[in-house]
């Protein structure tokens, strides 16, 4: 057996030069994953089917998924995403026939997912059509009636919305919430939570800077419709590619405890953790969850490398703070990994002010002390937005890393 990320080559690709380390078979299944267009170059394969139906931050390319499924899990195995965020790992594991278990502590996560991976019948897909039209007249008939809203809503969203989006998206929020049928609640929730950044003042999901809207009445409900067209369509798209469909699960858990998971042994775990001190969920998804009516408190307290704690932390002591809390996560691993099981992790450098959180490094060491052996590793280089943190790579670039792990 070759000793952890040694024989290191580089590779040339459309995306840079990616640099391995390890086996020499595994690298180059890892590096073929990392070796994808970006969305900025081919959208259409970065949304494709229900990958493109709601935004998700820092979700991982489809591409890079399915590479991962069908090189590291066998045929017909089982594959963990602990980080499951929009399914995007388990979608591909649908698609390559192999059973897929997701859980993320953000409940947002979980109702997407399961709508994704959740196949449907030609009669519930008309019935969704159907029933997003029913609540999208009544909003429309409350607009025209002049109806006030059905509750009294924060600052904040008075703040994020016009006056007159604000009501119709209102309407449509009550309409939703008279549906009985869990899945088909589950379903135009979403459509509704899909349009609530594009109506709002925010420019985007990650950025608080505020823009000016204009829309038209009657324009939040029209989308609404559409939205729900469109879901449908990528979800006939998505049970064209199913030949064989396998049970999946998804819920809400800790990544690093893993209780909520049935007795099955997994043959791989393929995630992409949140990378430390650069996203917080919680922030990003608030509007969202706000509207849906979801519980955030285990998001809140259990979010692993959220930059709002790392804000907190002494710079010179980040690197030991990702390295326990990727520790905790490495030994629920442990715990549901067959023997032999191989974790596949996609995670990119970071940085506290002018220090470099090397992802490589601090997982190699961390993987070891937890009894995981450091297998193989493809690097390819990232550009870092981050200006405050800029010079940490002033002096080698950012990388991001798929990284193989075996228990």
């Amino acid at each position: 057996m070759n000793p952890p990320f040694r024989n290191r080559r580089s590779l040339t690709n459309l995306g840079g030069a990616i640099e391995t380390e390890g086996d020499a078979e595994d690298t180059a299944k890892l590096a073929e994953a990392l070796a994808v267009r970006s969305s900025l170059d081919d959208e259409d394969a970065a949304r494709s089917h229900v990958h493109g139906f709601h935004t998700y931050p820092a979700r991982m390319h489809p591409d890079t998924a399915a590479r991962l499924v069908r090189s590291f899990v066998p045929d017909g195995g089982t594959v963990l995403d602990p980080f499951c965020g929009s399914g995007t790992v388990l979608i591909e594991a649908l698609v390559a026939e192999v059973r897929p278990f997701g859980v993320d502590l953000n409940p947002l996560a979980v109702m997407l997912t399961k709508c994704k991976t959740r196949l449907r019948s030609t009669e519930e897909l008309q019935t969704l059509i159907a029933t997003a039209t029913v609540c999208a007249n009544y909003a429309n008939e409350r607009r025209k009636a002049r109806a006030g809203a059905s509750r009294r809503y924060s600052a904040e969203d008075v703040q994020l919305f016009e006056p007159h989006v604000l009501l119709e998206l209102d309407s449509l929020r009550t309409k939703i919430s008279e549906i009985t049928d869990n899945a088909l609640w589950l379903d135009l929730a979403l459509v509704l939570s899909s349009l609530l950044v594009k109506f709002s003042k925010k420019s985007s999901d990650t950025s608080g800077e505020m823009v000016a809207r204009k829309t038209m009445p009657g324009f939040p409900s029209k989308m609404f419709v559409r939205k729900a067209e469109d879901l449908v369509q990528r979800l006939m798209a998505l049970g064209k590619l199913v030949t064989n469909p396998q049970p999946v699960f998804v819920d809400q858990d800790d990544a690093t405890k893993l209780k909520t998971l049935p007795s099955v042994k997994m043959d791989a775990i393929v995630t992409s953790p949140p990378y430390a001190a650069t996203y917080d969920y919680v922030a990003h998804h608030m509007l969202r969850l706000r509207w849906l009516g979801l519980d955030a408190s285990s998001l809140k307290s259990g979010e692993l490398g959220s930059r709002s704690t790392y804000e907190r932390v002494d710079p010179r002591k980040a690197a030991d703070t990702w390295s326990h809390e990727l520790a905790r996560f490495f030994r629920a691993a442990k715990t549901v990994l067959a023997p032999g099981g191989k974790l596949v992790m996609l995670m990119a450098d970071s940085a506290l002010g002018t220090i470099a959180l090397r992802a490589e490094e601090i997982v190699a060491q961390t993987a070891r002390d937890c009894g995981l052996y450091p297998a193989a590793r493809a690097s390819q280089p990232r550009p870092h937005f981050h200006g405050p943190s800029r010079d940490a790579f002033r002096d080698r670039p950012r990388f991001e890393h798929a990284i193989l792990l075996r228990n």
